[in-house]
């Protein structure tokens, strides 16, 4: 069970790690097949290390022929969080950002939400491109069902003068 875990208790773990292996559906997620995968977290004093892999099968739409199809998400993960205090200090009107500030942060005593994270992770590896197959042609237009005049609802704006 997915469930977040609590940056103290991490820490009081055996070798301050946690295992988790789940095989559940994941909320605001649709997928045919319940999310299985195993999630390690390891508390590095000043990081926070999450490894693992998860996998189900989801139902897309063909972006070239429009037929539903079922896919296998697969994706493995091993990310690095930084573990520090919120800056409580005012932001100022303007702010320059280093390259190290775009790291994922976390508060010592804070919760880690495994759920939220392993459902991110999911719609971030999402297919781009969503073929059916590597060969479909998309949709099949028959040239003889479209009328040279086109489509009589839009007669009434050849009335306008533009």
């Amino acid at each position: 069970m997915l469930r977040p875990i609590r940056m103290d208790d991490l820490r009081r773990a055996p070798q301050q790690t946690i295992e988790l292996d789940f095989r559940q559906f994941i909320d605001q997620f649709e997928s045919l097949a319940p999310v299985e995968g195993r999630v390690q977290l390891t508390h590095g004093g000043t990081f926070l290390s999450v490894t693992g892999a998860v996998s189900t099968i989801i139902t897309l739409a063909c972006h070239r022929c429009l037929q539903q199809f079922n896919h296998r998400l697969y994706l493995e993960f091993d990310e690095i969080l930084v573990i520090e205090e919120p800056v409580q200090d005012p932001l100022p009107v303007e702010l320059e950002i280093d390259s190290e500030d775009l790291a994922e942060r976390i508060a010592p005593h804070g919760t880690f939400d495994v759920g939220d994270w392993v459902y991110q992770n999911l719609h971030l590896n999402l297919p781009v491109q969503m073929a059916c197959r590597s060969d479909c042609a998309g949709v099949v237009v028959d040239p003889n069902l479209h009328s040279p005049q086109g489509d009589p609802r839009w007669a009434a704006l050849k009335s306008f003068n533009l």
